[in-house]
């Protein structure tokens, strides 16, 4: 994609893009696991077993503490949505804003994502039923049929709300339409490709892969195709210019190796 020497200038670097994506998509994951479902093992009196880059083991958890453990790193997903959210509407300039806009709607998405697939399989940190995240609890299918509904409604909410920032940031017209799906899909295809990649370094074959890593990048942020593909908006051109910024990529190119050498392969506590 060519730069656009007009006076409205709309342009993404690419690199910087991708950059940025390597830096946060990481931290991110570490908030939800680590800050999230570790923390809240130690705080209930309890201690990890091992960590992982997409899993946190807290074993001899029961009643309470299991429900708080399993629900912990949605949580701080959602506490993560609402102050990207915040910073979003008081950040002036490009990159903060667009950074902002990434947690929003990354952590938005995966939140009412994780809520949609412990629904529908049982799965995962919300499955309400015998060998799900939260469960053993009554009427399981009752509280599946809710989670789904909440997850949906939920996650068409953040889509929606993903696509109106990307429209006050950028404007309307075809050169901003591409530039929307340039970020979207670069979101999209990064933070998957590299949750598969430090996924295969787990101990426990595929199935945290594709239910664990797979499952949150690919799955989880679906919603940004329909951010990439979203009508064009007809709103005034605006100017975002984010140019190339090395130390960033090299930035997110360290902290996502050093995320897969340090918890790919799983950190054992005794």
């Amino acid at each position: 994609m060519a730069k656009n020497h007009t006076s409205i200038q709309l342009w993404v670097d690419p690199w910087t893009l991708a950059g940025l994506a390597l830096l946060l998509l990481p931290l991110l994951t570490m908030a939800h696991e680590l800050l999230g479902h570790a923390v809240t093992c130690v705080a209930t009196g309890h201690h990890p077993s091992e960590l992982g880059a997409y899993y946190v083991e807290c074993p001899n958890t029961d009643g309470w503490p299991r429900l708080m453990v399993a629900m912990a790193g949605t949580g701080v997903d959602v506490v993560l949505t609402a102050l990207a959210y915040l910073t979003w509407r008081r950040a002036a300039r490009p990159l903060p804003r667009l950074a902002a806009w990434m947690v929003f709607a990354v952590k938005g998405m995966v939140a009412a994502g994780y809520w949609m697939f412990s629904g529908a399989t049982n799965l995962g940190d919300w499955g309400p039923d015998v060998g799900g995240g939260i469960g053993p609890l009554p009427w399981p299918w009752l509280w599946r049929a809710g989670l789904f509904v909440v997850g949906l409604l939920a996650y068409i909410g953040v889509v929606r709300a993903a696509i109106r920032m990307l429209g006050v940031m950028l404007g309307g017209g075809e050169q901003a339409a591409r530039v929307k799906r340039q970020i979207a899909m670069t979101v999209y295809v990064v933070g998957g490709v590299s949750a598969l990649l430090v996924g295969l370094f787990n101990p426990h074959g595929l199935v945290i892969t594709l239910t664990s890593a797979v499952a949150a990048s690919f799955g989880g942020t679906a919603g940004l195709f329909n951010v990439a593909y979203s009508r064009r908006l007809d709103l005034p051109a605006q100017s975002f210019d984010i140019d190339r910024r090395p130390l960033l990529v090299a930035l997110g190119v360290l902290v996502t190796v050093a995320f897969a050498v340090t918890l790919g392969p799983t950190i054992y506590l005794h």
